[in-house]
């Protein structure tokens, strides 16, 4: 059974229409890329799955069970992490201290909390793993606005680990980065995906990075799913040629 379903999904906003029927399935441990031109719908798409917007119709679930309008926290707790376009971390802390965060808020606890002797060890064991699962285990003092921006993006995938999400949504990973610091964020998304049979869904327009990590690729253009499939699939598909990749690919 698909960890992630949506069921003809439809996002309208005033007479334009932002998605238009979009059902997808998503296994458990899969790797699943979204491309498509700007404008196509995909963060969108992200949104209503998030909880960020309530879709005009059609229903959301997560491991068999709909979420579809619950609010983002809620979806949140339900098991469903983010990361957005641009890196949402706190500059102003430190490394271990982004981390700590959402493990407290994922154990109901603040971090007035985290000083007790009770939540200790176990917090800070989870937050020393999640830190070397992103490589930034010898980065622990370092205050976050001082990385770099690739280890920026990893500590910003390392914030959504934290929560133990079934799904982890990650919005455009590797923007931005250098070619060595998108292979460094390609391996690590990977990693994870297989060290944690964790479900990985990503929009990305570095298409050297999704056609070398996916397990399977949807296409999307003007609200709706143009082409799906396997990698080698999707890259000879004449409409995905024609409407995004070009010849060139």
């Amino acid at each position: 059974m698909s960890i992630l379903r949506t069921e003809g999904i439809t996002k309208r906003f005033a007479e334009f229409t932002a998605l238009n029927g979009i059902s997808l399935e998503i296994e458990k441990g899969e790797i699943r890329s979204i491309i498509g031109p700007n404008g196509a719908g995909k963060t969108t798409f992200f949104n209503v799955v998030t909880g960020k917007l309530k879709p005009t119709d059609g229903a959301v679930y997560l491991d068999g069970k709909e979420i579809t309008g619950k609010r983002p926290h809620e979806i949140a707790a339900y098991g469903i992490a983010r990361t957005f376009q641009i890196i949402n971390i706190f500059p102003s802390l430190t490394v271990f201290e982004n981390i700590a965060l959402p493990v407290l808020s994922k154990k109901k606890q603040n971090m007035a909390l985290f000083t007790m002797p009770q939540f200790q060890d176990h917090v800070k064991d989870k937050c020393r793993d999640v830190l070397s699962e992103i490589g930034l285990e010898n980065e622990i003092d370092t205050i976050a606005g001082n990385l770099s921006h690739g280890d920026k993006k990893k500590l910003d995938i390392g914030i959504g680990l934290a929560r133990n999400p079934a799904v982890l949504l990650l919005d455009e990973p590797a923007a931005g980065l250098n070619p060595q610091e998108t292979q460094a964020i390609t391996r690590l998304i990977k990693s994870v995906a297989e060290r944690q049979n964790l479900t990985i869904v990503l929009i990305e327009h570095d298409m050297d990075a999704v056609f070398s990590i996916s397990d399977n690729i949807t296409v999307f253009q003007q609200g709706i799913v143009i082409a799906e499939g396997r990698p080698e699939d999707v890259r000879q598909n004449k409409l995905v040629i024609d409407a995004y990749l070009g010849e060139d690919f």
